[in-house]
């Protein structure tokens, strides 16, 4: 009969391999254009995707801008008007209370002698350093000069 020797066993794993490598050709060409087309997929929808944002961002930038002009004002106005009622409403006696007691209390500080010599002091000094600065420079470029007595000059 037939027999099986070595060289017909190689001759069928030749066709095999021959077979199966164009198999395999087919294979690793189909796994490229899968790989091909998802990365142009990625690409397409990371374009599609950048695109979205920038619209986002121009509507997020136009409504800030609406907002802030309109909407937003009136918010922070409603809110300065009701710290504002709350300010006169609940805690105005006190403070008008307060600013009365510290009036009175100033008015009769300044009506009391302390403050007039404490005052009086204080213009004195003012007085004294408005003297000296003015009569610095011809003291620092002559000397000190002797005052002459005001009676002497008159006649």
């Amino acid at each position: 009969m037939f027999g099986w020797d070595d060289l017909a066993v190689a001759g069928v794993g030749a066709v095999g391999g021959l077979i199966s490598g164009f198999g395999q050709q087919k294979t690793s060409a189909n796994i490229a254009n899968a790989q091909m087309a998802a990365q142009a997929d990625a690409l397409k929808q990371g374009i599609l995707f950048q695109r979205d944002a920038a619209k986002a961002n121009i509507g997020l930038g136009m409504f800030g801008q609406i907002y802030g002009s309109t909407t937003g004002a009136d918010l922070e106005f409603g809110r300065q008007a009701q710290a504002k009622r709350l300010e006169l409403g609940e805690f105005m006696p006190k403070q008008m209370g307060l600013g009365r007691e510290q009036a009175t209390w100033e008015t009769a500080f300044r009506n009391s002698p302390l403050f007039r010599e404490m005052s009086r002091n204080e213009r004195v000094g003012r007085l004294q350093e408005t003297i000296a600065a003015a009569r610095a420079q011809p003291t620092g470029m002559f000397g000190r000069i002797a005052q002459a007595p005001i009676e002497s000059l008159m006649v």
